[in-house]
């Protein structure tokens, strides 16, 4: 019986300490948008909520777009991932490294615009957790 009760009381430990992450503790359950712990899938659920508000084109999500992609070194699957937590802020500076190193000013020029973007709306309530 004591091990059962452990086990239920580690559960909770473990979904109380998810939850927490999730929204940041004293935030009485509001979560915010922050691409430095963002999933890949919780960022394509980003993208999508910004399109259908009007906030973002469809030629702006592009650059966006492309960092969804979860691509498994055998190449099995292009589906979102929503298991690993990203820094995509630092991804994008990383590529912009590699884009001035390779002299690619498109690629430069679009992934300046897509950190601008990700800065302005950095820390934005995304939404609220009821269940707190």
């Amino acid at each position: 019986m004591t091990a059962s009760r452990s086990s239920a009381g580690a559960s909770a430990a473990s979904a109380s300490a998810d939850s927490a992450a999730a929204t940041k503790p004293g935030s009485g359950g509001v979560q915010k948008t922050d691409f430095t712990q963002m999933t890949h899938q919780q960022l394509f659920d980003w993208i999508n909520s910004k399109i259908a508000s009007g906030e973002m084109s469809f030629d702006e999500s592009s650059t966006f777009i492309s960092m969804t992609v979860s691509m498994p070194v055998d190449g099995s699957s292009l589906a979102p991932d929503d298991t690993q937590k990203v820094d995509f802020m630092r991804s994008v500076h990383s590529g912009m490294e590699r884009a001035l190193q390779t002299n690619d000013t498109d690629l430069f020029a679009r992934l300046q615009t897509a950190l601008q973007t990700m800065q302005r709306f950095q820390g934005e309530v995304r939404g609220v957790n009821m269940t707190v």
